[in-house]
């Protein structure tokens, strides 16, 4: 029921979204933006039929998490209502541009002393009653354009606080999609170390046995103990660390922590293709939401400016309205005592102590520092895409390298071990070379881990959404 209020408020106010910039102008006032980026990894167009970035996993389970984070994340719940309450200012600034009304209705009883008058009952005083009722009608006149710009600001301010709010959305959507993946290579990191444990555990039964006829020294038995024990420690290591990033992934899609979750058992990390050019960098700026939000604001700064200037010039207000006087309040209704009346009034700031000026010293100040943010802002935005487009080419490049790697060390494992059963080679050799097998098959899937988040970081840095929009 929340989330329903909240779309339906947010909806309500985007009609004020009209004065905002049209799409197709980049929000940025650099001139030197580059016309195409300096990684270069396919000169392929992208790929226009994805639309959101969650589908090229093709993973149900992620898109459902992520679809309830973006529902019942306490902080984006925070952050929504925030832009309501932004929303309601703009309306509020705009309800100056019209007229203002009251209705009233007064009455009152008076008694006069009139001493050295004597009235026909020899009385010295009298009572009057008196009732009016009527509409008082105000209204500021808007010469200068003071009020226009105050509610343009406010409109600017309010597509800003959405813009932030839709760069949060996709913020959490990253960080729930990022928990998943973390999560899911960590069940398969446990996987991975229970075959190490079973691995370890018939190399000690095998030692101990050659131990008790004499064939193996004691000094083989405490390493194949050791290697053994070591496995068990990595598995208590990675069944914790399960527990806590389940725990994060409720948090993040407002659940209760129980440190459950569950994943398919034929689930495994995706394999991921070099990346298609991202759009270009104009269209980029485009679609960022913090860039958006960062132009608009220096929007508003602008028309901030204005209004510190303008606050110099006179004001200028309307006042009346029509209404009724009579002794009897049932004479208001009588078109006999009808009324009305009109006055105006002028107020031209004389003296206010510096006060004016520094507002405006102030709003310049605040445009520079919203220029200032624009631009770090928008080099951020770059440097985000450059770093992950070439993060992405030399990940793919060690995960070939090492998965090669994985291979070989595999296979020198089993002829390691064939070999000291021979009585080829030392149990060190043969020890080691199962360590490292095990360990290149580990980083392998860090690594591929390593590139989900990075590719997840490039759909971040060239703001894609996860999802359709479902507030």
């Amino acid at each position: 029921m929340i989330n329903l209020h909240i779309f339906i408020t947010l909806s309500s106010l985007l009609f004020l979204s009209c004065q905002t910039r049209h799409l197709d102008e980049p929000p940025t006032t650099d001139s030197n933006i580059p016309k195409s980026w300096a990684t270069k990894i396919n000169e392929s167009p992208s790929d226009t039929n994805q639309t959101f970035w969650a589908e090229s996993f093709n993973i149900p389970s992620l898109t459902e998490l992520i679809a309830q984070s973006l529902k019942k994340n306490p902080d984006l719940i925070s952050l929504s209502e925030l832009t309501i309450v932004t929303g309601e200012d703009a309306t509020i600034a705009g309800t100056k541009l019209i007229p203002t009304a009251n209705a009233e209705l007064t009455g009152s009883r008076t008694k006069r002393n009139l001493i050295g008058f004597n009235f026909p009952d020899s009385s010295t005083s009298f009572t009057t009653n008196s009732f009016s009722s009527g509409i008082n009608i105000s209204w500021e006149l808007d010469l200068w354009g003071k009020i226009k710009d105050s509610h343009s600001s406010s409109l600017k301010r309010f597509n800003a606080t959405l813009a932030d709010l839709r760069a949060a959305r996709l913020s959490l959507s990253g960080q729930v999609a990022k928990a998943w993946f973390a999560a899911l290579e960590n069940s398969l990191q446990i996987k991975l170390t229970q075959k190490t444990v079973i691995t370890f555990a018939q190399n000690r039964s095998f030692i101990d046995e050659r131990y008790r006829k004499g064939l193996a020294t004691a000094l083989e038995q405490k390493l194949a103990e050791a290697s053994y024990q070591s496995s068990l420690s990595i598995l208590a290591q990675r069944e914790r660390l399960r527990n806590q990033l389940a725990q994060s992934i409720q948090l993040l899609t407002g659940e209760y922590p129980s440190g459950e979750l569950d994943f398919n058992a034929s689930q495994n990390l995706p394999d991921l293709q070099l990346p298609q050019l991202p759009p270009t960098p104009s269209k980029v700026i485009q679609s960022r939401h913090d860039l958006t939000a960062a132009f608009l604001s220096l929007e508003a700064a602008g028309l901030d400016l204005k209004i510190a200037k303008k606050n110099l010039l006179p004001s200028f207000t309307l006042m009346g309205g029509p209404g009724s006087r009579a002794e009897s309040i049932k004479d208001l209704l009588d078109e006999k005592y009808r009324v009305w009346d009109i006055s105006g009034g002028i107020s031209q700031p004389i003296f206010q102590a510096g006060r004016l000026k520094a507002g405006i010293r102030k709003a310049k100040a605040m445009q520079n520092s919203a220029l200032a943010n624009l631009k770090t802002v928008t080099l951020r935005a770059f440097s985000e895409v450059e770093d992950s487009l070439n993060s992405d080419l030399f990940l793919a490049k060690e995960e070939n390298s090492l998965e090669a790697v994985s291979q070989a060390l595999s296979e020198a494992a089993e002829i390691s071990w064939e070999r000291y059963q021979k009585g080829v080679i030392a149990i060190f050799d043969t020890l080691d070379t199962q360590r490292r097998s095990f360990d290149a098959q580990s980083r392998l899937l860090q690594l591929k881990k390593d590139r989900v988040f990075n590719r997840i970081n490039l759909y971040l840095a060239i703001g894609m959404d996860a999802i359709p929009n479902e507030s």
